[in-house]
């Protein structure tokens, strides 16, 4: 974490939140708005909890929120930490570690990212049903997550899939009940900054990959090992270059993943209202 699990308690702030919210949800690029157009209990800016820093990409704001959806109260995390940001290991974690200190027991992460196949268009949701990552390298430390070793959270990475199926599934059934289509495929992390080129997408789609981005895997891993549940959704707003012949650029990603908010609105705030009839 770029914050030590310890320096989390040094703050007022994330104190008074600690405990009020069992779900958290990570926005991903150009997907923050969506926390504007919730109930607000309660909002921190990345910048003022110890040691944590702010996103440098367009389109993480970088603040952390707890507001309403369909009645119940969730952690919002508006932005996120990218390794081509100099960030390491813990810093790419740090998102997913504020979320379980603050009691966290479930995730949802959202992500931008290009599609590796015809199969899932721009404009749709993608349910990650499986993670690869080719630079494993850069992120194989996250099996060794500096928390703190009395955690009794703290696991290793092991299971059968990097998401639950669980939530996966009532993800499903909420987009179903908000009348969102939504695809199922494997998600694949690159390192970036660059986005990937045509001879790199086609060996991601070899390897099993739908979907390809530069983020969430990560988180992924870091949620595992805290044994939290996580489901991973992505927003495609692109081909990528094996298909669409040219090039993407993150202005354009923004601004899809502003078109993309009120569908996720709309699955969350579905999720929410099945889980309070529960």
């Amino acid at each position: 974490m770029r914050s030590s699990w310890n320096a989390y308690s040094t703050s007022e702030e994330l104190r008074a939140i600690r405990g009020a919210a069992a779900d958290a949800v990570i926005l991903g690029s150009g997907l923050a708005g969506l926390a504007d157009a919730l109930d607000t209990l309660a909002r921190i800016p990345y910048a003022r909890i110890p040691g944590f820093g702010a996103p440098s990409v367009d389109g993480h704001p970088g603040f952390v929120s707890l507001n309403r959806i369909a009645g119940e109260p969730v952690l919002i995390l508006a932005g996120r930490f990218h390794a081509y940001e100099g960030t390491g290991v813990a810093g790419l974690a740090s998102p997913v570690a504020l979320a379980a200190y603050a009691g966290c027991a479930r995730i949802v992460v959202t992500q931008a990212a290009g599609s590796l196949t015809r199969r899932i268009s721009p404009g749709t949701w993608m349910l990650a049903t499986d993670a690869v990552s080719l630079p494993a390298r850069l992120v194989s430390g996250l099996n060794r997550a500096p928390y703190p070793s009395d955690d009794s959270r703290l696991g290793r990475r092991g299971a059968a899939s990097i998401v639950s199926e669980r939530l996966s599934s009532a993800l499903r059934d909420a987009a179903r009940a908000a009348r969102v289509p939504l695809a199922d495929g494997v998600l694949c992390w690159t390192s970036g900054p660059t986005y990937e080129t045509a001879a790199e997408a086609r060996a991601a789609a070899i390897a099993g990959a739908d979907a390809a981005t530069m983020s969430s895997f990560p988180e992924l891993l870091a949620a595992q090992s805290l044994r939290m549940e996580a489901a991973c959704l992505s927003w495609i707003t692109n081909y990528t270059a094996h298909i669409s012949g040219g090039r993407t650029d993150h202005a354009h990603v923004v601004e899809m993943g502003e078109a993309g908010a009120p569908m996720l609105g709309a699955i969350l705030a579905a999720l929410f209202r099945a889980r309070r009839a529960e």
